[in-house]
């Protein structure tokens, strides 16, 4: 499958976020147009620099169907889930939490 890049802007060190049909304030696509396909699993990471510098973000992993269940504000994430099979599982949070969640030390390893 091909590979789509999306562009940031120059960000503040805070959260981001990216609308996938429609990228704007600053954000790029490359190529374009950027469509979801049914039936294709997305993984998608953010990164940043090269080799020892280069710093990565979580990455989630997501199709058509989780995306069209999301609502403005929410956020889908994927979390280890010990207590059943031991699998990811698709948690949706809100932005807010998203968030929270980004500048507590104990997510950033």
């Amino acid at each position: 499958m091909d590979d789509v890049d999306f562009i940031a802007p120059s960000l503040d060190g805070q959260s981001a976020s990216v609308r996938l049909e429609a990228p704007n304030d600053g954000w790029t696509v490359e190529p374009k147009p950027f469509e979801l396909r049914p039936g294709v699993l997305y993984n998608a990471f953010g990164y940043q620099g090269r080799g020892y510098d280069q710093v990565n973000t979580n990455g989630v992993s997501f199709s058509a169907d989780s995306v069209a269940t999301l609502k403005p504000g929410s956020v889908l994430v994927q979390r280890y889930d010990e207590s059943s099979s031991g699998d990811w599982v698709d948690v949706v949070i809100t932005r807010e939490e998203f968030d929270r969640q980004g500048q507590d030390p104990t997510n950033c390893q």
